[in-house]
């Protein structure tokens, strides 16, 4: 019966060459050539069974794609070049070693859009469901991360796509936004991230890490196509793109113009409050909802 280390064989058999690897899977570590005056970037991000995807329903492939394409969001967030990644799966016991080779070529395809190998990882068995977790990291190469703190007062607000509706299959399928992050970081962005958890959630870490408030025009948000076809469920499109979440989108604030690229919502604000105005004119404020795991 195949077990882990006919995996960990098969994996270091698909290694691609790479001029920065110097050790390839299969050792304890992985050792990358790093240029000393490049910045090394690391992050991590896991997805779990019947939380981010369904294994009963969803392709082992997609499920791999996702895992990586959610770390390498996080790269286009931050505007940084994807390297290599690290990625561990916890196994539901008696699953077929097909499977774990279709995740793995899942997250593999995806990092090789990106120039980004699987150098490693670990895997182990269990009685729970399936969870996937990748580290990746990333280079600076010349652009200057960008992080969530640096929103200012008068800034615009951008997102680069329409929002919602994710759930109909886009959650599994998106594109990370690394080439657009690349362009844009130069322009002058001062705070960035990618809309993971729902645009009215991470607008929020943005405001708070920046010590900023922001108004959001409501009629300004870009809707997915996708909303439209949602089975009801009491709430208005509106709802749906400011809280859906799993867009992948990038949400930016900048002074300057990103029209014809990125569509903009708002404006950030001096005061910490966060408010959505409706055509009328009258605002209220926006309450954050999106997605956050609950502890207890």
């Amino acid at each position: 019966m195949p077990g882990e280390f006919d995996f960990i064989d098969w994996v270091r058999k698909q290694s691609l060459a790479s001029p920065r690897l110097l050790v390839p899977p299969g050792d304890d570590l992985a050792a990358l050539r790093w240029d000393a005056s490049d910045l090394l970037l690391v992050g991590a991000d896991q997805v779990l069974d019947g939380v981010h995807f369904d294994s009963a329903r969803h392709a082992p492939r997609d499920i791999g794609r996702k895992v990586m394409n959610r770390n390498l969001s996080d790269c286009a967030a931050m505007a940084c070049l994807p390297a290599a990644a690290v990625a561990t799966a916890a196994l539901p016991r008696d699953t077929p070693l097909e499977f774990v080779k279709e995740i793995y070529r899942g997250m593999s395809a995806s990092g090789a859009t990106f120039d980004c190998p699987v150098v490693g990882g670990d895997t182990g068995a269990w009685d729970g469901k399936l969870v996937l977790t990748v580290t990746i990291l990333g280079r600076s190469a010349g652009i200057a991360p960008v992080t969530r703190s640096g929103a200012r007062a008068g800034d615009g607000i951008w997102v680069t796509g329409p929002l919602g509706g994710s759930i109909l299959g886009r959650h599994m399928t998106f594109t990370p936004r690394v080439t657009l992050a690349r362009e844009l970081a130069p322009r002058g962005i001062t705070a960035m991230i990618d809309i993971s958890d729902g645009l009215s959630r991470d607008l929020g870490h943005i405001c708070a890490q920046s010590n900023v408030g922001a108004i959001i025009e409501a009629e300004r948000i870009p809707i997915h196509e996708d909303v439209m076809k949602l089975p009801p469920d009491g709430r208005s499109p509106l709802e749906h793109a400011l809280h859906d979440g799993e867009d992948h989108e990038l949400l930016f604030t900048a002074p300057g113009d990103f029209a014809g690229t990125a569509t903009r919502i708002g404006t950030v604000t001096a005061d910490r409050e966060i408010w959505l105005r409706g055509a009328d004119g009258t605002r209220a404020p926006l309450e954050r909802k999106g997605w956050e795991h609950a502890l207890a």
